[in-house]
């Protein structure tokens, strides 16, 4: 109550307390150097993937599409693998969650496209979920793909013959790179091995790969 009363200090003590906060939680994690190492499994990315991320920006799918997991149960569940994924590529069923999005992920990325929308669903993880042709025909036609989605129909990516242009094709190679920055799918279903023994027994399965699309 004495402190309120005068009103100039109280302005100097929240003051200190909004810059303390700001200092220790955005100062001191930022000055990290580790925050501009490579994760173990990144790799920069290549002409193409760079062409194709050009493009992801001039068509504006930045403003509906993030690229970022949070650390929220709802986030890694949503974002993760579903038991249809994981029986396809690894020959179990399980739910393996999507791990939160990580600093040595994005070091090659000048600039960020971390997004601050979700009108369309996040893309941090989208890489390998999809083989190529779905994503081409989901350029093209989203509903085909997705029902009821809002996305525009990329339709000037394609040629009036209805093959992809190097645009598109670029594209779609930016899109299969996002996630691949850490093996999240390999370590989450190694894992769930390591908790469930009984699987090692199990005959192996061949990892089912995305589609090459030819020029």
């Amino acid at each position: 109550m004495k402190l309120e009363a005068k009103a100039f200090l109280l302005v100097v003590v929240v003051a200190a307390f909004m810059f303390l906060g700001s200092y220790f939680t955005m100062v001191v994690p930022l000055s990290d150097p580790t925050l501009n190492d490579p994760g173990k499994d990144a790799k920069p990315y290549t002409a193409l993937e760079l062409q194709g991320r050009q493009t992801y920006i001039s068509e504006g799918c930045v403003y509906c599409h993030t690229q970022q997991v949070r650390s929220l149960l709802e986030e890694t569940q949503r974002y993760g693998m579903g038991e249809e994924e994981t029986f396809k590529r690894f020959g179990i069923r399980a739910l393996i969650q999507a791990p939160p999005s990580q600093p040595g992920e994005y070091v090659f990325d000048k600039p960020h496209l971390l997004g601050t929308r979700r009108t369309g669903p996040d893309l941090g993880r989208v890489g390998g979920k999809y083989d190529n042709t779905w994503h081409l025909n989901h350029l093209r036609d989203p509903r085909s793909t997705s029902p009821g989605s809002i996305m525009p129909s990329y339709t000037w990516l394609f040629t009036k013959a209805g093959q992809p242009t190097p645009d598109a094709i670029a594209l779609v190679a930016y899109l299969q790179k996002l996630g691949s920055n850490i093996k999240w799918r390999e370590e989450g279903v190694a894992q769930y091995k390591m908790l469930h023994p009984e699987l090692q027994q199990a005959p192996p399965v061949v990892a089912q790969t995305a589609k090459e699309v030819a020029p």
